[in-house]
């Protein structure tokens, strides 16, 4: 009898465990697509997420944008909005999570740079075509002598880029034309000079083979990258290197509407901030009245809320705090 007892109870176990298992990622499978910027994020709160499955497909915001008003995908990932005019029905804006877009550069034997925000323009224009250009020199006093006289290879996003729009908005408001905020590099610079790459890997790729080249990523993806980041100058006259505190730092002072977009002002005066900073959104459904809509909003509140706050500086994110993060978790409670 003890025998059997045992069998029993040991059928019993593994019958518990069973259940036990699946229990872990019970309910709906959700798929978002869209921001390489938020891929590595996303990768990690989709994982730990017990609720509902989650997937996530880093393609890029502009793919992202296209396959959910396609209605491929249950949410998007986007470092930029919708292009006037081509906005879906019925969803909302959900801020999630920010971080610095660094300017980086592959000079040999050269790892500190300063850089204003119109040399970087006049650099990624081909207006300025040598590394020891006088200009470039005349903040680097430091190190002028050790600037080469090489030509400056422009490296850029090929693919539709919610990075390019935001470091193109930072432009537009720095400096002003031919810069607009736009997905796609030719359109939002008026320039194809350069070398191409689909999303900050490909950037990366292109430079780490292109000695005295320069180009833009952000921190998360950049910053195990090997390649040195220019300190840019910040609207209070300082050179700041991004980073997660300055980024932070200057990110608290911007301005949202109740429709949970960031006002950005890519001039203001932050003492210790990095003012080439972005954020990125969920964009997901209001009206939708489905089980799978209802699971998206609860992943993207565990996001916030949960997930971000816990691993975002460790993946050199900035998880949203304050007003933001009660914005943000305002528009969450749309999403039906």
């Amino acid at each position: 009898m003890r025998k059997v007892s045992g069998i029993v109870a040991a059928a019993a176990l593994v019958a518990s465990v069973a259940l036990v298992g699946p229990a872990a990622h019970a309910g709906e499978t959700i798929a978002g697509s869209g921001s390489s910027y938020m891929g590595a994020i996303q990768k990690t709160c989709a994982a730990a997420y017990t609720a509902h499955t989650v997937t996530y497909s880093p393609d890029g915001s502009g793919t992202g944008k296209t396959k959910y008003t396609a209605g491929t995908v249950q949410f998007a990932g986007s470092d930029s909005l919708f292009a006037e005019g081509k906005e879906p029905s019925n969803f909302t804006y959900v801020p999630l999570v920010g971080g610095p877009v660094g300017v980086l550069f592959n000079i040999p034997g050269v790892k500190n740079l300063n850089l204003t925000p119109k040399l970087i323009s006049d650099i990624f224009l081909g207006k300025i075509t040598k590394w020891n250009h006088k200009n470039i020199a005349a903040v680097n006093k430091a190190i002028a002598k050790k600037l080469p006289n090489e030509t400056i290879q422009i490296t850029y996003r090929s693919d539709g880029s919610g990075t390019t729009n935001n470091f193109a908005n930072y432009m537009s408001q720095t400096v002003g034309k031919p810069w607009v905020a736009n997905d796609a590099w030719a359109t939002a610079s008026g320039s194809s000079k350069g070398t191409g790459g689909a999303k900050s890997a490909g950037v990366i790729a292109a430079m780490k083979s292109l000695p005295y080249s320069i180009g833009y990523a952000d921190l998360a993806d950049a910053a195990t990258a090997g390649l040195s980041f220019a300190a840019v100058q910040n609207g209070a006259g300082q050179f700041i290197k991004p980073s997660v505190n300055a980024a932070k730092l200057f990110l608290s002072k911007q301005l949202v509407n109740p429709q949970g977009v960031v006002l950005f002002d890519y001039n203001e005066v932050v003492k210790g901030g990095y003012n080439l900073t972005l954020l990125a959104y969920g964009i997901a459904p209001t009206k939708a009245g489905t089980a799978k809509a209802k699971a998206t909003g609860e992943y993207l509140k565990y996001f916030l809320n949960t997930c971000s706050p816990k691993e975002a500086a460790k993946l050199n994110y900035v998880s949203l705090s304050g007003g933001l993060l009660k914005t943000a978790n305002s528009l969450v409670a749309k999403i039906k």
